[in-house]
This record gives C-alpha cells, sequence and structure tokens, in this order.
C-alpha cells in the first residue's frame, strides 16, 4: 500500500472499516496511446478542447474596441461537469449498522459465543467493499478508454447523457478518415493489404513528411489479410488451374495470422498491435447483457513513431490531461470519497477522475476501412 496522507487519514473513518489505495489495471491500450499528464487547472483542458478557429488577428482602427477571439463552442456550460468523471455506490443505514453490529459482537466474543457468525458478516462486508470499489474504478477506467478510442478511432468524441451534451472534433483531415483501401477491401480474394500499407505511408510521408510504424485493429481486421490470394501463392498453394485457391493454413504447419502479419511488417515497417476490448452493458429492467467494442473492429488505425511527434509536440501524440480534485488531496489522478448521511443514517462511497484525452496532433494518423 502507498504512503497516505495525514489530509486523506483523517477524512477516511473506519465507518466502512476500508482505507485502501486502488491499483489501474493494466490492460488498457489508453495507457499507451494517451498516458496521464497533470495540470494545474480545468481551464488548461478546456484550451485544448475548445481550439482556435481563426488563423488570422483582424485588423482595427487605432482608437476601436479589438474583436473577440472567436472558439468553436463544442461544450457549452457545465465545464468541470464535462471533465470530473465519477460514480458511487450507497449503503444504506440498516447495512452499516448491522456491520457495526457485528464487528462489536465479534470483538465481544473473541473468548466465547458466535465467533463464526460474527466473522463471516465481518468479512463479507469488506469483500463487497472492495468489490464495489474495484468495479468503481473499472467503469472510471472503461470511460476514459472510450474516450480515447472514440477520438483515435473517429477523430472526434461526442457525449450526450441527458444532461451533458458536447461534442469536439480532433480535425483529422477528411482524406486520412475512414478511407477505403487502394485495392479493396480486405475480404476480397483480389485484396492487396502489402500494396495498400505501401500507398497510405507514401501518401502520409508526402503529406506530413512522416511514415506510420503502429497500426491498431482488431483480431477480425487483422485475419482478414489471410483472404488475398497473394498469402496464398505466397505459400505455394495456388490450387490447379481455374480452380479456389487452396488454404494454407490446413496443409503448412505454422502458417496463420501471425505468419501473415510478420509478412507484413517486414514489407512495410508497420507493427500490429491487435486490439478487441470490450464492455459491457444492461438497460433498467432487462436481462440480456450487451457486449459494446470500444473501437470499431472493421477499421484500422495507422500511428506514428511517438518520437517523430514529440520533436513538435510537448504533448507527443496524444495526452489525457488530468487535474487535482479537491477529495484527491488537491492531487491530480484518481481521488476517492466517503460521505455520511444525516437522516437516514447511510454512507456513500465513491471514485472518480478529472481528465479528458487531447490528440493535438491527428493528422499524423490514418484510419482506413478495410472490412464491409
Amino acid at each position: 500500500m502507498a504512503d497516505l496522507t495525514t489530509d486523506r487519514l483523517v477524512r477516511k473513518e473506519v465507518a466502512l472499516g476500508q482505507v485502501r489505495e486502488i491499483q489501474a489495471p493494466s490492460n488498457y491500450l489508453a495507457d499507451l496511446i494517451a498516458p496521464m499528464q497533470t495540470v494545474q487547472s480545468d481551464d488548461v483542458i478546456f484550451q485544448y478542447i475548445t481550439p482556435e478557429v481563426e488563423g488570422l488577428a483582424p485588423a482595427r482602427a487605432e482608437d476601436a474596441e479589438s474583436e473577440l477571439a472567436r472558439k468553436d463552442d463544442t461544450v457549452g456550460t457545465g465545464r468541470a461537469s464535462i471533465i470530473d468523471w465519477a460514480i458511487k455506490d450507497h449503503y444504506s443505514a440498516s447495512d452499516v449498522t448491522r456491520y457495526r453490529e457485528f464487528l462489536r459482537l465479534a470483538e465481544l466474543s473473541a473468548g466465547g459465543s458466535f465467533p463464526l457468525t460474527a466473522g463471516a458478516m465481518t468479512e463479507d462486508w469488506a469483500s463487497k467493499l472492495a468489490r464495489d470499489t474495484l468495479l468503481r474504478r473499472r467503469k472510471l477506467d472503461n470511460r476514459r478508454e472510450s474516450l480515447t478510442m472514440d477520438g483515435l478511432f473517429e477523430g472526434a468524441i461526442a457525449y450526450n447523457d441527458g444532461k451533458i451534451v458536447f461534442a469536439v472534433d480532433y480535425q483529422r483531415p477528411s482524406d486520412q478518415q475512414d478511407q477505403a483501401p487502394t485495392n479493396g477491401v480486405w475480404s476480397l480474394t483480389t485484396s492487396n493489404p502489402i500494396g495498400d500499407i505501401e500507398v497510405m505511408n507514401q501518401t502520409m510521408y508526402d503529406t506530413h513528411g512522416v511514415r506510420m510504424t503502429r497500426a491498431i485493429a482488431s483480431p477480425e481486421a487483422i485475419r482478414s489479410v489471410l483472404n488475398s490470394d497473394r498469402f496464398a501463392a505466397r505459400s505455394g498453394m495456388t490450387g490447379g488451374t481455374g480452380g479456389a485457391p487452396v488454404d494454407p493454413r490446413y496443409l503448412i504447419d505454422g502458417w496463420g495470422v501471425e505468419a501473415a502479419i510478420a509478412v507484413i511488417e517486414r514489407a512495410t515497417g508497420v507493427t500490429f498491435i491487435p486490439y478487441d476490448a470490450v464492455y459491457r452493458t444492461r438497460a433498467l429492467g432487462e436481462t440480456t447483457t450487451v457486449v459494446n467494442r470500444f473501437a470499431n473492429a472493421k477499421k484500422v488505425v495507422f500511428l506514428p513513431p511517438e518520437e517523430a511527434v514529440n520533436e513538435i509536440s510537448d504533448l507527443g501524440f496524444a495526452k489525457t490531461l488530468t487535474s487535482p480534485h479537491p477529495e484527491g488531496n488537491w492531487q491530480s489522478g484518481f481521488y476517492e470519497w466517503e460521505r455520511s448521511t444525516v437522516d437516514p443514517w447511510g454512507y456513500d462511497k465513491g471514485n472518480g477522475v478529472k481528465m479528458f484525452p487531447v490528440f493535438p496532433h491527428l493528422e499524423f494518423s490514418y484510419v482506413m476501412s478495410v472490412l464491409t
């Protein structure tokens, strides 16, 4: 456990029996694409998500008042609400009272009565708190992942929960967003994945002076490269004249998606990163759980080497900006709180984070729609 500040120890009373640090899970791509970076004010974040729309300063007469700089009205009102993501659990008065009574009973019965009953109750309560805490943290990490993937794959973030509505466009050039492969989608036997990547890379170099070296794609998109009859020809298993190509995966040990991707990487210099993370939702009152992907499985995002962007930007390709919060002792990043109500006497435990991903140079990326 990390060291706790005096402020945090004072705020974390023992009523619910839990003072803990929450460790971040390691299976999110947002940590790789847009790592956390601390800023000292929410205004800094909003300067990035409300970009300037005028490139030139207007002229004015010597005695005239200068014009107000115009910015996209992308976030509306409720500034802090947009970047402060939080969720809590409520424990009723009876839950807390029963736990406290069993905790007292366990202390009194250390030498005799009901140790198993009281011990089981207190242990179950601690386990429930731990599960709830990790689930809240998972939901916060899911939100960060969702924002990052929306910005990366779609070039924009649109949010509407019925109370807060905003849209942020990171200005990826239209001819680099959702482009079809030059030689046809990869589900066709006549597709040419290597040729498509080479054409894309030449376009990016001619336009921005940088070549793409990484690609994020779903396993479905990656598997589709094997549809190309060029890979069947490479294996020597092209079939008889006029016949359908023979699938080399059934005839050659070790031939499959990994082998095909290795061929593409050696030919193009682009390393593929498989990505198919999901989160689950279930509508209130429904019994069916829906699995939602963070990213579109039919698209491939091509990214530049990080060092190429670091030369021109303090933020690199992307960062998740995070600002201080009072419940985190005015430190940035994830925070937690515990609050009791007066009537009825219950407890709320919650977690939150003030953050927003920014992509200052999304023009140094390319999105290809490889499947129909």
